[in-house]
C-alpha cells in the first residue's frame, strides 16, 4: 500500500501534496521533517523579532507569523491508491 502525505492548512483546509511513500514510516518520518521545518523558520524569525520587536512589530505580530509560517499546519499520512483511468 502507499501513502500520501495531506496537509492541513491551519487544521482544517486539506491540501494533496502528491508525496507518496511506500510505507507509513516513511511518509510519518516526512510529516515529521515537515513540521521541523515549519518550527526551525519560525524560530529564525521569532529569534529575530525579539532582538528587533519595533521593527518587527513584536509581540502584535506573532501570532500572524505562526500562521505564515505553518506551526497552526498538522498534517497527515492517508492512504493511497493509483487512480484507474475509466474505459471510455
Amino acid at each position: 500500500m502507499k501513502w500520501m502525505l495531506l496537509v492541513l492548512i491551519f487544521g482544517t483546509f486539506p491540501v494533496e501534496t502528491g508525496l507518496l511513500f511506500n510505507d507509513l514510516d516513511e511518509c510519518l518520518n516526512a510529516e515529521e521533517e515537515m513540521r521541523g521545518e515549519y518550527a526551525r523558520a519560525y524560530n529564525t524569525w521569532h529569534r529575530w523579532a525579539q532582538a528587533n520587536p519595533k521593527e518587527a512589530a513584536y509581540p502584535e505580530s506573532q501570532k500572524f507569523q505562526r500562521q505564515r509560517l505553518g506551526m497552526d499546519t498538522t498534517a497527515t499520512c492517508i492512504p493511497h491508491a493509483e487512480r484507474v483511468p475509466s474505459p471510455n
